[in-house]
C-alpha cells in the first residue's frame, strides 16, 4: 500500500483514539446531533461499530461533552478508515496474476491415462502388503487396499473410499495439509468397535483412493477438480470420506453431493465450532465462509443445515440469527453439556426426519475441545469431548442415510503426541462403524442420563 494511504489510515486512528480518550460529560445530551445525516447514519450503524469494537452506549460515553468540531472530526476519521480499507480500482489488484500459456497449466490435475500402467493388472482395490498377515506395510486409511482408478471402485464394488485432499489455505494455523498423511500412519481406523459392536473392515468393503491434487500456489484454483473427483467417487455408489485439508473443502465436498443427488435433496450436519458463514470477506472462498457460499449459490437450502457443537467467539449472536432466520438449525456445545449428548442426539435426528434422506457430515476437528484434540487449525476451548462426539457420531451415521463424510482442520504439527490424530481417527472409524451398523441391522445402543 502507499505511504500516503497508511500515513492517512494511521493519522484517521489517532484522531479517534485521542477523542475516545477525553472527558465525557453532559450525560442526556445526543453527542450526534450536530452532525450531517450522512454521520449520523454512519455512527448510527450497528454494523460499523462492531467495526471498531464500539457499542451505542460506548459512543456516547466517549463522545458527550465533546465540542461539535471534534464530533465531526471524530465521525470523518472512522469514515476515512472505512473508505481507505475498500478495494480501489487501479490501486489495489484484484486477482493474483496467473499464466495460462503455461504449458503444464492443468498438469497438476491430469489423470495418468491407464496404458502407461508398467505393471497390468486386473481393476479392483489392491494391496500394497508384502506378507499375508502383516500389520504394517505402507500406511493406508484403515489398513485399506488401494484404488486409483473410478473403475477400481466399480470392480471392487466398494462402499466406503476414503480420500485425502492436504488442501492448506486456512485462516487458522496451517498445517491441514499433512492431516492426510498423518492419520494414514496412525492407529484408531481398524478393528472392531466394543460399543457399535460391529467390525467395519469385515462388514464393509473399503478402499484408500489416495490424494487428490491441488495447486498449492493457488489453492482455489483446484476446488472445481476436486469437486469433480468426490462426485465421480459418489456417482458409482461409494460413500466418500474425505480427509482434509482446512474447512474451506467443506464447499466442493458438499457442492459434489448436490452434483451427486440434485438440488434440495442432501442435508449438512456440521460438527464445527465456528458457523464458516463470515460475509464480505476478502476472498470469496476460505474456510471461514463455506456456509455461506453453500448458501448462496442455492447448494443447500437453510432448512437442510444443522450445526452441531458451535461455541467461542465466532459464534456472535448476529451470525446465529441469520442462519436461524435462514431456516438453520443451531445446537450448541452448550445444549450439549446440559442435557446431554443423547437428548441432543435425538433431537438432530428428529430433525432429520423432515428433510431430504441424504445426509452429508462434516467434521472439524476445533469442535473437539483442545484437551482432546489440540491440533486443530482454529482451537476453540469448552469443546465437545470425545466421550460426546463418538457416540454422536456413531448413531448419526448409523441411524441415517450418509452419502458422504469429511473430516477437516486437522494440524498434526500443532500436538507432538499422538493425540490429535488418535481422536481424529477415531471419530473416522465411529461413523464407519455407524454405516456397518446400519447395512446389518445392529441395533444402536442409547445411553440412559
Amino acid at each position: 500500500m502507499a505511504r500516503t494511504t497508511l500515513l492517512a489510515r494511521s493519522a484517521a486512528f489517532a484522531l479517534a483514539l485521542a477523542t475516545l480518550s477525553g472527558p465525557a460529560s453532559a450525560q442526556g445530551v445526543d453527542p450526534l446531533a450536530t452532525l450531517s445525516p450522512d454521520k449520523k447514519a454512519f455512527l448510527s450503524d450497528p454494523a460499523v461499530l462492531t467495526r471498531f469494537g464500539l457499542t451505542a452506549e460506548k459512543l456516547q460515553v466517549a463522545l458527550t461533552g465533546r465540542s461539535a468540531a471534534d464530533v465531526d472530526a471524530y465521525a470523518t476519521a472512522l469514515m476515512a478508515v472505512v473508505e481507505d480499507s475498500k478495494y480501489k480500482a487501479g490501486r489495489d489488484p484484484s486477482e493474483i496474476a496467473l499464466n495460462p500459456q503455461a504449458r503444464g497449466w492443468n498438469a497438476g490435475s491430469t489423470v495418468r491415462p491407464k496404458m502407461f500402467d508398467k505393471l497390468k493388472r486386473d481393476e479392483g482395490p489392491f494391496s500394497l502388503k508384502r506378507y499375508q498377515f502383516q500389520k504394517g506395510a505402507i500406511p493406508t486409511f484403515a489398513d485399506a487396499p488401494v484404488a486409483i482408478r473410478k473403475e477400481d471402485l466399480i470392480a471392487g464394488k466398494v462402499e466406503v473410499a476414503f480420500v485425502g485432499v492436504p488442501l492448506d489455505f486456512s485462516s487458522g494455523w496451517r498445517d491441514a495439509k499433512h492431516a492426510p498423511m498423518a492419520l494414514r500412519g496412525m492407529d484408531g481406523l481398524v478393528g472392531a468397535d466394543a460399543d457399535g459392536g460391529v467390525d467395519p473392515g469385515l462388514v464393509l468393503s473399503i478402499a484408500d483412493y489416495g490424494d487428490l491434487a491441488f495447486d498449492p500456489m493457488a489453492p482455489d484454483r483446484g476446488l472445481d477438480h476436486i469437486r469433480a473427483m468426490i462426485a465421480e467417487m459418489a456417482s458409482v455408489g461409494v460413500v466418500p470420506f474425505i480427509v482434509g485439508g482446512d474447512h474451506t473443502l467443506m464447499f466442493p465436498d458438499v457442492a459434489a453431493m448436490v452434483d451427486t443427488y440434485g438440488a434440495g435433496k442432501v442435508a449438512l450436519i456440521q460438527f464445527d465450532a465456528h458457523a464458516g458463514a463470515e460475509l464480505n470477506g476478502d476472498h470469496l472462498i476460505s474456510d471461514t465462509q463455506t456456509l455461506t457460499r453453500l448458501l448462496e449459490q442455492n447448494l443447500l437450502r437453510g432448512s437442510d443445515v444443522t450445526l452441531v457443537g458451535l461455541h467461542g467467539r465466532d459464534a456472535d449472536p448476529a451470525t446465529q440469527k441469520r442462519l436461524t432466520d435462514a431456516g438453520a438449525r443451531i445446537m450448541p456445545t452448550a445444549a450439549v453439556q446440559e442435557r446431554g449428548w443423547q437428548a441432543v442426539t435425538n433431537d438432530l435426528l428428529a430433525g432429520l426426519k423432515k428433510g431430504p434422506e441424504n445426509i452429508f457430515v462434516s467434521f472439524d476437528m476445533s469442535v473437539i475441545d483442545p484437551g482432546d484434540a489440540p491440533a486443530a487449525g482454529r482451537p476453540v476451548p469448552g469443546g465437545l469431548t470425545m466421550r460426546e462426539a463418538i457416540p454422536m457420531v456413531r448413531q448419526l451415521c448409523a441411524q441415517t442415510k450418509v452419502v458422504g463424510f469429511d473430516l477437516l482442520d486437522a494440524a498434526p504439527i500443532l500436538d507432538p503426541t499422538y493425540v490429535s490424530r488418535m481422536s481424529a481417527n477415531y471419530i473416522l472409524h465411529a461413523c464407519l462403524s455407524g454405516i456397518a451398523m446400519r447395512k446389518t441391522g445392529t441395533p444402536i445402543k442409547t445411553a440412559k442420563r
